[in-house]
């Protein structure tokens, strides 16, 4: 029985994906962790009804329970001290939080590699999403151009997403298609009107109510164009990758970055 704690359990994905896990036979969410709701039974938090589990928000309650694994949806901030908890504490975790930066991640791999415990970081469970880097990746050395517009609802708080800057990563191992955000003949009247820029490739990002997680990367060479596009429709569809990472999290490295490493591709 694999014992999780579930970090940011009262945000949006943490409260789906602890409700999805809660009906797992061969684990266990024994505690949650937040800002909010405090000393509150998890149950009520997630709307199920009481269930004898706490929500916490100091470290040392956690650890008094003996996690053998730590789930985190937070920000950027709170996952880093949180890893680096974790791996003082030989725990295993896995970050689906969004938005580090190289060198913080540079840094996280640096202490997983001295540690004793796993840090698995996921910038998205969709196993969809997964699949269009790979394809992205392959028929980039094909095409002249590239260009990236990921959308996402209004209450993500970093940009480009993870996923897009990823997805740019990726392709530039198969081919760097611009040195530089703008050519030497190209201007913009509003400045950013080309967007952000990673890897050789421009990214645009979208925020609007209505949307949840949205990428298309467009390809363009001579006489046409090619759009590779995912969409999630529901956070259930992050599910699968989730409990695939939880299942596989003993087989890794002590640092992997991305679900693609875990995949059969």
């Amino acid at each position: 029985m694999k014992r999780i704690a579930m970090f940011g359990i009262c945000g949006k994905m943490g409260t789906s994906m602890t409700k999805e896990l809660l009906m797992e036979k061969d684990m266990e969410v024994i505690c949650g962790f937040d800002k909010l709701n405090v000393e509150k039974d998890m149950g009520y938090v997630l709307g199920i009804g009481e269930n004898n589990k706490k929500v916490f928000n100091r470290y040392e309650h956690v650890k008094k329970l003996n996690p053998d694994l730590i789930i985190d949806f937070t920000n950027v901030k709170a996952a880093s001290e949180t890893i680096n908890w974790a791996l003082n504490e030989g725990i295993d975790i896995i970050v689906g939080t969004t938005g580090f930066k190289k060198d913080e991640l540079e840094k996280i791999e640096k202490s997983a590699n001295k540690s004793g415990s796993k840090v698995f970081i996921v910038p998205n469970f969709s196993i969809g999403a997964v699949l269009m880097v790979k394809i992205s990746q392959m028929v980039a050395k094909y095409f002249d151009g590239c260009e990236i517009i990921e959308l996402h609802h209004d209450k993500k708080k970093d940009a480009p997403s993870g996923t897009s800057i990823f997805t740019a990563q990726q392709i530039s191992q198969a081919k760097e298609f611009n040195s530089t955000r703008l050519k030497g003949d190209e201007t913009e009247t509003i400045s950013g009107s080309r967007g952000s820029f990673s890897d050789g490739i421009h990214i645009h990002s979208i925020r609007l109510p209505g949307f949840l997680a949205h990428q298309n990367v467009i390809f363009g060479t001579r006489g046409q164009t090619l759009s590779i596009k995912h969409d999630s429709i529901d956070r259930s569809c992050f599910y699968p990758g989730l409990l695939m990472a939880i299942k596989k999290i003993s087989e890794i490295p002590n640092y992997t970055y991305g679900l693609d490493k875990i995949l059969d591709l």
